[in-house]
This record gives structure tokens, sequence and C-alpha cells, in this order.
């Protein structure tokens, strides 16, 4: 492989790790500013198990957005989609199709409209942080191998 190929796919596989980091971060923060704020206990931040359940948390996530998160990429590279509402709607949708499928939210959880709401506002941040790092330039390769 030349040293193009190889810096983009780089970028991409940075870009997803840290895309699945916002998707786990957002929501943990969300629900712990939220239960701050009504309790007026903000120790709550200190009290989360960011050295246990967070690293299996975003190595699940990982794994398992795969299915939805590779076809959109694959699309946005081979169209050169650079918009953020294009990265952000995948965001979401994988963020939400992943929640859903879940076991413990397949009871009443999964139609609540604030899971899904968390859910697709986690999916909108880390599609974002996955178009800061790596979507604004999908198919820069493949323009470059035009000219």
């Amino acid at each position: 492989m030349n040293r193009p190929v190889v810096k983009r796919l780089a970028a991409i596989a940075v870009a997803y790790v840290a895309a699945a980091l916002t998707s786990i971060l957002v929501p943990v923060l969300l629900i712990v500013l939220l239960e701050g704020i009504e309790e007026g206990n903000w120790s709550m931040v200190f009290q989360f198990d960011w050295m246990g359940s967070f690293p299996l948390a975003v190595l699940t996530v990982m794994v398992c957005a795969l299915v939805i998160a590779v076809p959109a990429i694959l699309v946005a590279e081979r169209w050169s989609l650079r918009r953020w509402f294009y990265f952000a709607a995948m965001g979401a949708i994988t963020s939400t199709a992943f929640g859903l499928s879940t076991p413990r939210s397949a009871g009443w959880i999964a139609f609540n409209p604030v899971f899904l709401g968390f859910l697709a506002t986690a999916g909108t941040a880390a599609g974002s942080v996955y178009w800061l790092l790596a979507g604004r330039k999908s198919g820069h390769l493949r323009r470059r191998d035009l000219r």
C-alpha cells in the first residue's frame, strides 16, 4: 500500500475510536450531570467506574457498531460525502440501532422517548467527532487518483 492510503486508513481508524469514545461519554456525562443538577450531588462524576466498565463499554460499542458504521464510511468514501449532516445522521442511526439491539433495551425502555433521545444525541455527537477527524476529507484519495 502506498503512503496516502495508509494515512487515510489510519485517520479513519482513529476517528472511529474517537467516535466510539464519544458515543459512550455523552450519555454517561448527560446522566451524571442531570442527576447532579437534580440532586445537588456532583460527586457522582467521581463514583462512575471509569476504569472497570468504561473500557468494556467502548470495546463493545466499537465492535457492534461496525455492522452499520463500516458501510456508512465506505459509502462516504466512495461518493466523497463530506457534509456534517451525513455523519451526524449516520451516527444517530448507528447509536439508536445499537441501543435498541441490546438485551436491556428490549422491554419498555426501548420506546421511551428520553432513552431514544439519549441514543440519538450520543450518535450525533459521535458522528460529529468522526466528521471533524476524518469525514471532512472523505473521498480525498479517490479525487487524487482522478487527476
